[in-house]
């Protein structure tokens, strides 16, 4: 077995039993990760070694852009609960405001309301729990209020020291939408300048704490969830020292004072 095939065969099992058994509960994945199938086959397999039910996890995964709309929705939406092996998806989010359109077109609106509409519909038929959004900005946000009765359970966006949007917290903690963050560490390119950014790296030492905790913690302690990603078992345990971690607000404050402002990761603010 090659390396890339170890990676797409052997290491997703490594780092998802490690995870249930330090305490993880909770999978990400997408439609665009093309990892689902893995996913559902490993669970499969690994939740009775550990005791646990379907039930006893939580499971979010996300509508491809390219997905988008009403036929697209639900065709994905449905290949995605034969892929993960399972009857519910926790939590879908629309991955994007945007489309396999330009980001100018405005025909992304339309797409946006019928990917929700499919959801709602599939949330009252018991396959979908919950829904919410990734990568959404407050018009975006705004624009779904105004066309349904249901507000997204989550939005899921980029969020570290040198991105905090404190707008779009706000925003969605006034509309009772549960911030998450991805890219807590920054993007691969972007981690190593975030990690020597000086406050960071006295915050760590004070907390006596790696950096890449730290930096979990930074949204963690805000009530905000975090989303390690790692192909490691070994960081699987190690960010997961996360949940013991208190920093003060005096501490967050320093954080949140930083002028340095880098969006690692696509960027919705282009989307109409």
């Amino acid at each position: 077995m090659n390396h890339q095939e170890y990676v797409k065969n052997k290491m997703p099992l490594v780092v998802i039993d490690a995870g249930l058994k330090v305490g993880y509960r909770f999978i990400d994945t997408a439609q665009v990760y093309g990892n689902e199938e893995a996913i559902g086959r490993i669970l499969q397999t690994v939740l009775p070694e550990h005791g646990l039910k379907r039930e006893d996890i939580w499971i979010t995964s996300k509508l491809a852009p390219a997905n988008a709309g009403m036929k697209e929705a639900r065709t994905s939406i449905e290949k995605s609960l034969k892929n993960l092996k399972i009857e519910y998806i926790d939590l879908l989010l629309i991955h994007w405001p945007g489309s396999s359109l330009k980001s100018e077109n405005p025909k992304n609106k339309l797409l946006r309301e019928e990917s929700w509409k499919v959801m709602c519909e599939m949330m009252e038929e018991g396959k979908l729990k919950s829904i919410g959004v990734s990568n959404f900005e407050i018009c975006h946000l705004e624009e779904l209020k105004n066309k349904s009765e249901i507000i997204p359970a989550v939005n899921q966006v980029e969020y570290h020291p040198h991105f905090h949007q404190d707008d779009l917290v706000k925003y969605c903690r006034k509309n009772n939408i549960h911030f998450q963050a991805y890219s807590s560490l920054g993007s691969p390119t972007y981690r190593q300048q975030l990690s020597e950014e000086v406050v960071v790296k006295d915050l760590a030492k004070k907390y006596n704490v790696e950096i890449p905790v730290l930096l979990l913690g930074f949204a963690y302690c805000q009530g905000i969830s975090v989303l390690p990603r790692t192909t490691s078992s070994e960081h699987v345990a190690s960010n997961f020292k996360v949940t013991e971690l208190t920093i003060s607000q005096e501490d967050i404050d320093r954080l949140l004072a930083l002028t340095t402002e880098h969006k690692t990761c696509w960027d919705p603010r282009v989307v109409v």
